[in-house]
């Protein structure tokens, strides 16, 4: 039996898409698409640590004829153009992964300029038509929240989380290493179509994948989840364990302090 969040596992679940003919698109063509409400896979992945895995992830969906979107953040570890020019090449669609508003610290005038420059430099790398907010979880400010004083359509992107209609379609993200895990997700909610509460491995999302659907399926996947050998598999289950303690604390915390406010 396959580890589930390890890439042999996403493996399985590239091999189910290809073998059921569903077909893929990134978020560019989606949106451009009119977002079609046809059984469509979007595979999209949030760049947030390990440009390596990304590197891995996007080699394999490349071999099953796969195209997907990764939203790369501007931190040293993952913005290294040679590497994301190579993502483009395998066929993907390079977007931005912005997390100004909690880089500034709630500064929004700081947070657009650092915005403008950062998008700017991602361009010389490819074109750069879509854009994601980073949870920044740990931090107060939600980056989403930019766009409350600004307009993203003026720098001529489209907003992974305001362009789609959820409603419409299932959603999934990986997020707290579950698919379906609201108790540990701080800020990737949307109002999506509802699927089975049932769906949290990965073998339940290549289940749910077989059944006829009535409209796209948008999968959010984090490369850095996805390890490659006993080690990795190890370190990786650590961090993810700690970081979900994190994220319940601090939901506990906004929750009293939400009641006493």
């Amino acid at each position: 039996m396959t580890l589930d969040f390890t890439l042999n596992k996403y493996a399985e679940l590239c091999l189910k898409i290809q073998e059921l003919q569903r077909k893929t698109m990134t978020v560019t063509q989606f949106i451009k698409a009119k977002q079609p409400q046809q059984p469509i896979v979007i595979l999209r992945h949030d760049i947030d640590r390990s440009l390596s895995r990304a590197v891995r992830m996007a080699e394999l969906e490349a071999s099953y004829g796969i195209q997907s979107t990764y939203y790369a953040r501007t931190t040293r570890a993952v913005s290294k153009p040679e590497l994301l020019e190579y993502l483009v090449q395998l066929g993907h669609e390079l977007g931005y992964h912005y997390e100004t508003l909690a880089r500034a610290k709630g500064n929004y005038k700081r947070a657009i300029e650092l915005f403008t420059d950062e998008l700017k430099i991602l361009r010389q790398i490819g074109p750069i038509e879509t854009i994601s907010m980073h949870g920044s979880p740990l931090l107060p400010w939600n980056n989403l929240d930019l766009w409350q004083s600004y307009d993203y359509k003026l720098y001529g992107v489209q907003e992974v989380y305001l362009s789609i209609d959820y409603q419409k379609a299932y959603y999934f993200s990986d997020t707290g290493r579950s698919w379906n895990s609201n108790h540990y997700n701080l800020r990737d909610h949307v109002d999506s179509l509802l699927p089975d509460s049932s769906i949290h491995t990965t073998d339940d999302l290549i289940t749910f994948l077989r059944q006829q659907l009535d409209g796209p399926v948008l999968i959010n996947v984090h490369p850095n989840r996805w390890t490659k050998g006993t080690l990795e598999y190890i370190l990786q289950v650590g961090q993810d364990t700690f970081i979900n303690f994190i994220k319940v604390g601090l939901l506990i915390i906004r929750k009293r302090d939400s009641v006493y406010s």
